[in-house]
């Protein structure tokens, strides 16, 4: 199950949803010309666990996510 969602190229940040269809709804609506990748939760922490992070979250949203991580260096 893939529904992390991380955007951006130099200051990136991950929006995780409550499921893949979500994550894949709110990249149809919103992601068009802007750099997003879909991830599941393993492969996230594998790729993004060490770096500092800041995990904020979301109140109720059209698109069920549950918390953005500000991902720093």
């Amino acid at each position: 199950m893939k529904n992390y969602v991380v955007i951006g190229e130099k200051w990136k940040r991950a929006i995780v949803f409550t499921s893949e269809y979500y994550a894949d709804y709110y990249m149809t609506k919103n992601c068009p010309g802007v750099c997003c990748e879909k991830y599941s939760e393993t492969d996230f922490n594998s790729t993004f666990g060490q770096r500092a992070h800041t995990v904020l979250e979301y109140g109720v949203n059209a698109y069920n996510a549950q918390a953005l991580i500000l991902i720093g260096d």
